[in-house]
């Protein structure tokens, strides 16, 4: 999960771990209509607002969404997910940290860079880059990826 590596809560201290994302700081508005100029298909984001019990921005109002997967096989959690932290990184740059070294054993790169495999990603984020396009770097790779799989298959889809 992505939100490991911020100071969004990632909804931990909540009955919804993992479904739930926000922070005191978020507007629903605005989030929204930043998210609008990229296709996210397979889920709705559900405007709410939870208090987690412990953890991040615990006993604190938080402003969010529930993730609801609509369909399980047009969804994109990925995309998403990196929706909404751009969303979240360019509306609120005065508000939005990243989680400091260490983090997994490792003491020298953000911990944002290990979740997301490397800088590039989160330097696109921050520069603005459309997700979409974002992706396109890494689209040969899943689709080589995807063609070695098919041979361990048990069953036909």
């Amino acid at each position: 999960m992505i939100w490991e590596g911020t100071t969004v809560s990632e909804g931990r201290g909540t009955t919804l771990p993992f479904e739930l994302v926000g922070a005191p700081f978020w507007e629903h508005e605005p989030i929204l209509k930043a998210l609008a100029q990229t296709e996210l298909p397979g889920c709705f984001l559900r405007p709410l607002l939870f208090e987690p019990t412990s953890g991040k921005w615990a006993a604190q109002a938080c402003v969010g969404f529930q993730l609801h997967v609509t369909d399980a096989v047009m969804f994109l959690p990925y995309r998403t997910s990196l929706s909404l932290l751009q969303a979240v990184l360019l509306l609120y740059p005065d508000a939005f940290k990243y989680k400091q070294p260490p983090y997994e054993y490792e003491y020298q790169r953000l911990p944002m860079d290990l979740i997301l495999g490397d800088q590039k990603v989160r330097r696109g984020l921050e520069a603005g880059q459309p997700v979409v396009e974002l992706e396109a770097d890494w689209r040969g790779e899943l689709a080589e990826f995807a063609g070695l799989r098919q041979r361990y298959f048990l069953y036909e889809k």
